[in-house]
């Protein structure tokens, strides 16, 4: 029986790893991925291994940009990977744990402030403070899929870790919440549902992708995840072990491959080998005079295809790739995450793979920009350790502590109507300045 949710720490470095067996399923416009893996325990004071047992990943079908398109084929490319993985591990799974970027996650912080009932702040204090920020978050027909609180509040002493003991008249919280359109994420639950699965849990694809794959150092002190599907491109921001900003843009690997497709009139799968084997996000000098190879759309399968110069198709690539990293640089300069997440940035999922995106994005951003592979499983077949398989590394992570929907607590009180950054700024400049 794989181990079901509860209320656990977020930080991947704190949480209590639980013995047992954990299965992720990573849903995503170009792929879709299982594992499968099992916590054994072992003698205290030694690391418990989490080894795979399982894994299996293909094509995905009939999502577009993030968004589920046809049920059936959803059903059917998760059926098919999941009958790999369960192959694989000689298991049966019953129950999963999910990740998505479809619904248009977004983030915001809400606040809340209740009076201290006997001028002690106790649980039931917490409770009311939490249930109240939860009323405050919700938002027609959307639901909370994640909420943890950024500090607490009380009286005039702000920046409170553990408000529990203290004594005041007033308590207050303000707490990260990030909300997603019901109805994708419903279609979604339903496609597994449809393969018999039971849903154990789901988290956002970014804040899964960076538990996957930051260091223990980077959750604490602050890095931005940047999570680049085929359909999306996610973006999470982390400090202090928690997720204190998501974001979803609309643009993916497959734009890239798309724009191939138009500007050079070659079918998408070569347009994907063309991209891979000689596309970069950079000029390359030795690229000047050099020909490629490109069958052209029509053509007999052993035609030899035109010649082109890669310069062009340099060309092509380049222009969505500033575009991608434009858009990424704004949401965070627009939600003030920058301030609050380091200089660190980390590239992962399958379209950050593009050859000379790293060093792009470095001089793009002005931050240290690294890429980011699955971490902290044992065992891990070299053919699913690459950054396309981050989110669900972080998947079977968070399933094993027991994470997942993080409580809402609490909120600060102050003004109202603001917009998410400038909220985000003045929190950053209460907590951390």
């Amino acid at each position: 029986m794989i181990g079901r949710l509860s209320k656990g720490k977020t930080s991947m470095a704190e949480a209590e790893v639980r013995p047992g067996v954990y299965a992720a399923l990573d849903v995503g416009t170009s792929k879709v991925v299982c594992f499968v893996a099992k916590v054994e325990p072992t003698r205290e004071g030694h690391r418990q291994k989490t080894k795979i047992l399982g894994v299996g990943y293909g094509e995905s079908a009939g999502i577009r940009q993030g968004q589920i398109a046809e049920l059936d084929r959803v059903e059917a490319s998760i059926r098919h990977v999941v009958n790999k993985a369960e192959e694989m591990a000689d298991f049966q799974l019953d129950e999963v744990f999910i990740s998505f970027s479809c619904g248009k996650p977004q983030s915001q912080i809400v606040r809340a402030e209740v009076g201290i009932a006997n001028n002690e702040v106790a649980e039931s204090d917490m409770r009311r403070v939490h249930s109240l920020a939860r009323q405050q978050g919700l938002r027609s027909e959307r639901e909370i899929v994640y909420s943890s609180p950024l500090g607490y509040a009380v009286d005039e002493a702000s920046g409170v870790r553990d408000p529990r003991g203290m004594f005041g008249e007033r308590l207050g919280v303000a707490v990260h919440m990030v909300s997603a359109a019901v109805a994708p994420v419903h279609n979604l639950e339903v496609c597994v549902e449809k393969c018999h699965l039971d849903i154990a849990g789901k988290a956002v694809s970014s804040y899964a992708a960076g538990l996957g794959c930051l260091h223990d150092e980077e959750l604490e002190y602050g890095a931005t995840v940047v999570d680049m599907g085929g359909g999306t491109t996610s973006i999470a921001a982390f400090r202090e072990g928690k997720l204190i900003f998501c974001d979803v843009i609309p643009v993916g690997g497959r734009h890239v491959t798309n724009d191939i497709v138009r500007g050079l009139s070659t079918p998408f799968r070569e347009a994907e080998r063309l991209k891979t084997l000689h596309g970069n996000a950079l000029p390359v000098p030795g690229a000047h005079g050099e020909m490629i190879r490109v069958a052209q759309i029509g053509e007999e399968r052993d035609h030899e295809g035109s010649r082109v110069p890669r310069e062009e198709l340099i060309a092509i690539i380049q222009p969505r790739v500033e575009e991608t990293i434009e858009l990424i640089a704004d949401r965070l300069k627009a939600a003030g995450a920058e301030v609050a997440a380091s200089n660190v940035v980390v590239l992962t999922g399958g379209a950050s793979e593009l050859m000379g995106l790293q060093e792009y994005a470095t001089r793009a951003l002005s931050k240290r920009v690294r890429i980011g592979r699955p971490m902290r499983l044992d065992s891990l077949p070299p053919s699913v350790s690459g950054p396309a398989f981050s989110a669900a590394a972080g998947l079977i992570g968070l399933a094993q502590a027991g994470g997942g929907e993080r409580v809402a607590r609490p909120v600060l009180s102050g003004a109202r109507g603001k917009t998410f950054g400038g909220r985000f700024g003045a929190w950053v400049k209460e907590t951390f300045l």
